[in-house]
């Protein structure tokens, strides 16, 4: 039976939130898409994750895709839908939590943005990164979703019209009023998250909530969820990181393994760019050279960030006439061939993806719609088994933006032989 439903609008995202509950022994099913069919779903599953893919929708879609999620989840009797929020606000939270309102009854929607083990706190209602405003953060150089504002409600405002109030650390949480509300609570540290959590079931509240893998992470106890649910990580020979995401951070993470042991190869524009580029006979060679290049290596890391010397990105699309809003996507789906490729020569190897682009592109290309998280192995860096036709599949999944510096050493360290 169904106890929570959570709604994440990337795949990593997903898997993030996920794993708070598999940690506890919770039977944790992750799908993609905007329907919910109880014929998909274990019926041992307590906690549903649904990757909506609403991140690089426009808000009105995104609120419409998350509407439709909770109308079906309110008529199969889901008590409490818990909708994902990215842990620096990017995408169409406004939108979505709008959409969280217009089907749920209730009138109120609790939204705790911060996440204190990855230092991400709101205070006063100013989300904070490592000690600075969001709108300062790298966030607020993101390529495709740059952050320019650190308030809570004015990221909100800029697709919601719903009243919204933010409830300071120490402040009770006001009476309902008569129209729909979003309520931001301030969270400075963990016990910040649980005390609210424990006042929302105290006042039988603790129903339509929203927020990062940070909130979620305390609800089991207060949900009365628990169980024995235990799977084991297994080696591999080799180790593959694909690096969809442009985040600073990432690009430290990847320089770190270069210098500790990594075979780097930094994607030319055609091959991060042209899909297509995989089916001719230069493609097909870089294919089987890379997969030779791993078996020599042992562990490999392919990224897509530009570099001195070489032509941008920007530059290329230009002078082929390419459209730069489709760049995220191009580069998805090229890691997605390029996986699926290396996966069919039977490579038994573990493989890591940043950004939930790059996850998803892989699936798109296997045409598998459901994953199941296995284990933590790194702070938003999750474990997860697939299964393709007769093969089990190890996936990592890592968030652009979170992680230290070591983050790939030391899953590669963990997962292989």
């Amino acid at each position: 039976m169904i106890k929570l439903l959570i709604i994440a609008d990337d795949f990593t995202g997903a898997l993030d939130t996920g794993i708070q509950f598999v940690k506890k022994g919770i039977k944790t099913q992750v799908i993609i898409g905007i329907k919910i069919e109880r014929s998909m779903i274990s019926s041992a599953t307590e906690v549903l994750v649904v990757n909506s893919e609403t991140r690089p929708m426009t808000g009105e879609e995104a609120h419409d895709v998350v509407a439709q999620i909770v109308r079906q989840a309110v008529k199969m009797g889901i008590e409490v839908i818990y909708k994902k929020t990215d842990s620096a606000l990017r995408g169409n939270v406004g939108g979505e939590l709008s959409g969280v309102l217009d089907e749920a009854a209730g009138g109120r929607i609790y939204c705790i943005p911060a996440f204190p083990d990855v230092k991400r706190i709101t205070v006063k209602g100013i989300h904070y990164i490592d000690g600075v405003k969001l709108e300062d953060s790298g966030f607020g150089l993101d390529p495709f979703d740059p952050m320019t504002c650190s308030y809570v409600p004015d990221i909100l405002r800029k697709q919601t019209d719903r009243k919204i109030i933010v409830v300071e650390k120490g402040q009770e949480i006001p009476k309902k009023g008569e129209e729909p509300e979003i309520v931001v609570f301030d969270a400075s540290e963990n016990e910040d998250i649980k005390e609210r959590i424990r006042q929302l079931k105290k006042a039988g509240e603790l129903k339509y909530l929203s927020g990062c893998a940070g909130f979620a992470a305390f609800l089991p106890e207060e949900m009365g969820l628990g169980g024995t649910e235990r799977q084991g990580i297994f080696r591999t020979d080799y180790f593959l990181v694909t690096c969809g995401s442009l985040n600073p951070i990432t690009r430290k993470q990847v320089e770190y393994a270069e210098r500790n042991g990594f075979c780097r190869r930094n994607l030319l524009p055609q091959e991060k760019l042209l899909p297509g580029y995989y089916e001719t006979e230069e493609g097909l060679a870089f294919l089987e050279e890379l997969a030779e290049q791993i078996r020599k290596a042992g562990r490999v890391e392919l990224d897509t960030f530009d570099l001195e010397g070489r032509e941008s990105v920007r530059e290329y699309t230009a002078r082929n006439g390419i459209d730069e809003n489709s760049v995220r996507f191009s580069i998805s789906k090229c890691y997605g061939k390029m996986v699926r490729y290396l996966v069919e020569k039977d490579l038994n190897m573990t493989v890591l993806m940043t950004g939930g682009d790059t996850l998803m592109g892989f699936m798109n290309e296997i045409g598998v719609n459901q994953i199941w998280p296995v284990a933590e192995v790194g702070q938003g860096t999750v474990l997860s088994r697939l299964y393709w036709g007769d093969r089990v599949l190890q996936i990592i999944s890592k968030s652009g933006g979170y992680g230290e510096e070591d983050v790939f050493v030391r899953a590669a360290d963990q997962v292989t032989e």
